[in-house]
C-alpha cells in the first residue's frame, strides 16, 4: 500500500524486498528498521502505515479519508463476511499453498485476515495499536483447515458485532487519540487501517481460490471496495 500510494502521487523511488532479499534485509536492519514497511529518505525514516506522516516525510500533501464511523463499521462486516465465504471454500489440500515469491502460506494468510479485524477493536478496547507487533507474520500451524478458521473467523465477527453494538458510533468518540506505534491515530484512522489491511487480504484469498480452480462465491469486487472507501488499495496483489 506505500508504493501504491507513492507511485499513484509520481514519487519515484527504490524498492526492496526484505522478504527475498538477504542484504536487503540486512540493509534494513543496520538502519536500526526491524519492520516492513520501511520508508528511508536521506537520514530520515519511517515504518509502519501512517499515510500522513508518510506524506510529511516525502513531501507532498495528503487529506486522510476514512469515511464515517458507520460506514467504516458496517463496510468491515461486509469483508468480513466475505472473507468468511471464501475462507469456508477453500480445499482440504489448498491450505499449504504459498503465493510466487512469498513464503506464508494460505492457512496464515486467512488466519491474518481475521487477526486484523480482531486488532482493530482491541485497539479501540485498550487505546494502543502497536501494529508492527499485533499484526507482524507469524506462523500457526495448528490453525489449519477449513473448520478450525471458519471458527476462529466466527469468533472475531461475533467480538467486533458485540462491541460495536454496544458502543454506538458516535463521531467525537472515533476521533479520539489512538497511540500507535507510527504515531498518534484517531480511532477511526486505526480502524480504516485495519479495514484496508483486511480488504487487501481478502483479495488475496481470491487469487488462491482462482488458482486452486474454485469460483468465489459472491465476492467483493476492486470496484466494490473501493466505493467502500478503500481508495488505497494497490494495483498489485502481492
Amino acid at each position: 500500500m506505500t508504493k501504491a500510494m507513492l507511485s499513484r502521487r509520481g514519487v519515484e523511488f527504490d524498492a526492496f524486498d526484505v522478504e527475498n532479499d538477504p542484504r536487503a534485509l540486512e540493509q534494513l536492519r543496520a538502519l536500526g528498521l526491524s519492520s516492513v514497511p520501511a520508508v528511508l529518505v536521506g537520514e530520515r525514516s519511517m515504518t509502519g502505515w501512517n499515510p500522513t506522516r508518510l506524506a510529511e516525510l516525502v513531501g507532498f500533501s495528503l487529506q486522510e479519508q476514512t469515511g464515517t464511523p458507520a460506514e467504516l463499521l458496517s463496510s468491515q462486516r461486509v469483508i468480513l463476511d466475505a472473507a468468511l465465504r471464501a475462507v469456508g471454500q477453500i480445499p482440504d489440500d489448498g491450505w499449504e499453498r504459498m503465493a510466487p515469491g512469498r513464503r506464508r502460506p494460505l492457512r496464515e494468510l486467512a488466519r491474518h485476515v481475521f487477526h486484523a479485524v480482531e486488532a482493530g477493536v482491541d485497539a479501540d478496547l485498550l487505546g494502543v495499536f502497536p501494529a508492527n507487533q499485533w499484526l507482524a507474520a507469524r506462523d500457526v500451524p495448528a490453525l489449519t483447515g477449513a473448520p478450525l478458521l471458519t471458527r476462529y473467523g466466527e469468533a472475531v465477527r461475533a467480538k467486533f458485532h458485540a462491541w460495536y453494538e454496544a458502543v454506538p458510533p458516535d463521531a467525537a468518540r472515533f476521533r479520539r487519540t489512538i497511540e500507535a506505534d507510527v504515531g498518534p491515530r484517531s480511532l477511526e484512522q486505526v480502524l480504516q487501517r485495519t479495514r484496508l489491511h483486511s480488504g487487501q487480504h481478502l483479495r488475496q484469498l481470491y487469487a488462491f481460490l482462482g488458482w486452486l480452480g474454485v469460483t468465489p462465491d459472491e465476492p467483493l469486487t476492486d470496484d466494490d471496495l473501493r466505493k467502500m472507501g478503500l481508495t488505497d488499495l494497490p494495483d498489485e496483489l502481492f
